[in-house]
């Protein structure tokens, strides 16, 4: 069974993210680059190159990955540099790529001999480039960042034995899902290939592409050179970067075409159009580069209406969710990920935004796969770590969230289950007792402040432990809702507001140490007996108790037909809040260990 991750992100509420998980890294030296992420190229894995990012600004890296993901990594498509997985460290989020000989284009085009490429060379290079941002616009994704620097060269053979190169596009750190009629507003990119729209701050769309390609045009054309030779420099007659902009707002400033080839540079003058609207498709681009009609019109439409997951066959487990009837957003998210011989499971329930929620999602697992395959001798202290750990990367994020989430993990093993949680998210185990009978067994003591053992330890850490207080218009304050924790001080006019109605939670910096970040754990061996692990959200079981869960899994004919029978269920009650829910076939787990 391949190693693999899935996220189901409430940043993309609408679809899974797929991902293969890596192990064996190697350690994380090499170049560094500007944004501070280290690029490895380890000589005894000559076809790959590892990017290691700081949990703390893995949000681009993080990005990456799920356009790749959206392309059906690790297959992708033709002309793209493959993302092989994902995988991480206690301090890295690790990108996996196929890695190139020759490097990126603009050094392949200053080291190539010669004083000027041949028409015949430049135009096939720009060809596949263009064909390959045909297919990337028809599935309405948005690269934002296309230059020389971004596009790596691979050898390949074509026709018999002749060696020849291939472009392949990389870094979609800025690379965006724009549908079609859709507009930005955020500017994005580098300096000279930044379209006037873009240095204007006004709104634009995937036509930026257009224009960067045909600065790309000039660099090929004129062997790497820079299409602008007087900008930001010490020498006389330079330009500010500012005065650049304004410079090519205006419109008359292009890069100084001196290649003989007119043909393409009538066709990159097309593409640095000052506005967007007068500039080419891309699908045109590339049947006028190839002399063809549309070119690969067909592959484009294909790959556009491929599933990127397959929501019926992800095979022992299902997932999935939905926002509720009042809530205006998605804060849930979930993650499995899956090893030989392992499963990890979670949940997260988002408090006052999802951005805790999601960090948690997207690092938690990966963090204690790393822990259990780098030796752990307990599983046990590698969930401890994992958690631990999650929570400090959480507070260095920029800028630092102030929500929180709750958390609850299941850690499947061949002979164990382990499971740790933070909050109220439940967890229940379906089975048959000793007279072969139906049960479903609630996992979870909910870390609330009704509980006296939880109140005492937030009160031990200088925690307040009340009912909110609202005013009335005669002036009196009067308790409302549910027990909450409470930070010092959080009383203003007489009133209190502001706890949250949890004792145990990811982030929340307000109210730490009194909500605690340290998990609950048990373990439990497994058993023949043993159907289903149900992990959800409690908007899940706000509606929908355990038994009721519990007959949907067993009627179901998979268990991501079960996952998606028990939120069907939930929004047919009219579910107020987020509800997710993962389902484990523990009987497919267990015959897929065998093999």
């Amino acid at each position: 069974m391949p190693s693999r991750v899935i996220f189901q992100l409430p940043t993309k509420p609408t679809r899974l993210i797929a991902l293969p998980h890596l192990s064996g890294l190697p350690p994380p030296g090499g170049r560094r680059l500007q944004n501070g992420t280290i690029v490895a190229e380890p000589d005894d894995a000559p076809a790959h190159f590892y990017k290691f990012t700081r949990w703390s600004r893995s949000s681009l890296a993080f990005n990456e990955a799920d356009i790749h993901a959206h392309i059906g990594a690790p297959g992708g498509i033709p002309g793209i540099v493959r993302l092989l997985g994902i995988s991480g460290t206690e301090e890295h989020f690790v990108r996996v790529l196929e890695r190139s000989r020759r490097g990126t284009l603009d050094r392949f085009l200053r080291d190539e001999t010669g004083d000027a490429m041949g028409p015949g060379c430049a135009r096939t290079l720009l060809a596949e480039i263009a064909a390959t941002l045909a297919t990337l616009h028809s599935l309405d994704i948005v690269h934002r960042d296309i230059k020389a620097e971004n596009i790596l060269v691979f050898d390949t053979e074509r026709q018999g034995d002749d060696r020849s190169v291939a472009p392949k596009i990389s870094d979609f750190d800025r690379a965006i899902i724009l549908p079609p009629g859709a507009v930005l507003d955020e500017p994005v990119g580098s300096l000279f290939h930044m379209a006037p729209e873009l240095l204007a701050r006004q709104p634009y769309d995937r036509k930026v592409d257009v224009y960067a390609f045909g600065i790309l045009m000039f660099e090929v054309v004129h062997r790497g050179a820079r299409a602008y030779t007087n900008v930001a420099t010490a020498m006389p007659g330079s330009i500010s970067r500012a005065e650049f902009a304004d410079k090519v707002i205006e419109g008359s400033y292009r890069p100084e075409w001196r290649h003989e080839n007119e043909v393409l540079w009538k066709l990159a003058a097309q593409c640095w159009k000052a506005d967007p609207r007068d500039r080419p498709e891309f699908w045109e681009i590339a049947g006028f580069l190839a002399e063809a009609e549309r070119p690969a019109r067909n592959c484009h439409k294909l790959l556009a209406a491929r599933p990127v997951a397959d929501r019926t066959g992800i095979g022992s487990f299902g997932l999935t969710s939905t926002t509720g009837e009042i809530r205006p957003q998605m804060e849930d998210a979930a993650c499995v990920l899956t090893t030989p011989g392992r499963l990890i499971a979670c949940v997260f329930d988002g408090l006052r935004g999802h951005r805790s929620s999601e960090f948690a999602a997207r690092r938690l697992a990966v963090a204690l796969a790393a822990g259990l395959e780098n030796g752990a001798e307990d599983p046990e202290d590698a969930i401890w770590r994992a958690f631990e750990t999650t929570e400090a990367a959480l507070g260095t994020i920029e800028p630092a969230p102030r929500c929180g989430s709750t958390a609850t993990l299941a850690l499947l093993l061949e002979h164990t289950l382990l499971l740790a949680w933070l909050g109220d998210s439940p967890a229940y185990l379906i089975g048959r007792d000793e007279h072969g009978e139906l049960s479903c067994k609630s996992l979870i003591r909910p870390h609330h402040p009704g509980r006296e053992d939880e109140a005492a330890r937030a009160i031990a850490h200088g925690g307040i432990i009340a009912r909110e207080q609202h005013l009335l218009d005669s002036g009196e304050a009067v308790p409302w809702g549910p027990l909450r924790v409470f930070a010092p001080g959080s009383a203003r006019d007489g009133a209190r507001s502001g706890g949250v109605a949890l004792s145990r939670a990811f982030g929340l910096p307000s109210c730490k140490p009194a909500v605690s970040g340290e998990p609950e754990l048990i373990r439990l061996d497994r058993r023949e007996d043993d159907l289903f692990l149900i992990l959800g959200t409690d908007g899940v079981f706000e509606v929908l108790d355990g038994a009721a869960a519990s007959a949907i899994a067993m009627a179901a004919a998979s268990p991501q037909q079960a996952a998606d029978a028990i939120i069907a269920a939930v929004s047919a009650r009219g579910a107020p809040d987020n509800a997710s829910v993962i389902v484990i076939d523990l009987a497919t787990f267990r015959r897929a260990g065998r093999t």
